[in-house]
């Protein structure tokens, strides 16, 4: 008998009718079920679960924040030949496209870099000049939501290293939902804290952003990042003051989908 087994584990059913990414009562139904499966199951065993219930249907994308580091890890391991999703906006900071190739030679990982359509003249024409000030929805739009949509239909689900304890607007997450888009979203890290994704890293010797170490926990692009105050929250940095969370990657559900909302 296997470990799972041994845990009780529960052999994924029920996928066969779930062809995209659409609301469908049914999935949400099945997604319904399986959050109260997973939840409160260790990170190694979701992860385990989304593999095997999805296979090459399991899509991942990073942008190589620490936590997502400790998530990709764990899934080299599951996983030959690992490909990764990773998102190249045109403002990163070198350091994050340096931890990029450095991942690449250590780990048995391809990453598939997507690209914005228009490259930042065209932005630039289409928003006005510095488009992260003007209009940053619309910034982070041509920049990552259309990269996002353009292989989003092709996987049945997507695994992120999203936690609760990120911001008050990821606090209520469960470890499988259904997202604004009709996406099945997998977060296997859900119940990790920061404390306990650093000393993971620490422990295991691996690579992770150098401007973790100057004030940035989290990091995106260059324009819209900075440093945070001891005590802020995690997030803090992100579109400094900006009325604006997210970035467009994550979006919530509707009403009824999401449990997190219920």
């Amino acid at each position: 008998m296997s470990e799972h087994d041994a845990a009780g584990w529960i052999e994924p059913t029920g996928l066969e009718s779930f062809d995209d990414n659409s609301f469908d009562d049914n999935k949400a139904l099945w997604v319904e079920q399986q959050a109260e499966t997973l939840a409160g199951r260790p990170m190694e065993d979701v992860l385990r679960w989304a593999v095997d219930s999805f296979g090459d249907g399991l899509g991942v994308m990073t942008a190589l924040g620490y936590s997502g580091i400790v998530m990709l890890d764990h899934l080299r391991r599951l996983v030959d030949n690992l490909t990764v999703y990773f998102i190249d906006t045109g403002k990163h900071f070198e350091q994050t496209l340096a931890l990029k190739d450095e991942i690449e030679r250590r780990w048995p990982i391809r990453f598939e870099v997507l690209t914005p359509a228009f490259n930042d003249e065209q932005i630039e024409s289409l928003i006005g000049p510095e488009p992260w000030r003007t209009n940053p929805d619309l910034c982070c739009h041509y920049r990552k939501v259309e990269p996002l949509l353009r292989v989003l239909h092709t996987k049945k689900a997507w695994l992120s290293a999203l936690r609760r304890d990120q911001s008050v607007s990821r606090s209520g997450l469960s470890p499988i939902e259904i997202d604004g888009r009709g996406s099945i979203k997998i977060y296997p890290l859900v119940d990790w804290t920061r404390e306990q994704c650093w000393s993971y890293i620490h422990e295991h010797d691996l690579p992770y952003n150098p401007l973790h170490d100057e004030g940035y926990p989290s990091i995106g692009c260059r324009p819209c990042t900075s440093p945070v105050l001891p005590g802020e929250p995690e997030r803090a940095g992100r579109w400094n003051s900006m009325p604006k969370l997210e970035c467009g990657i994550h979006v919530h559900a509707p009403t009824g989908v999401r449990r997190s909302e219920a």
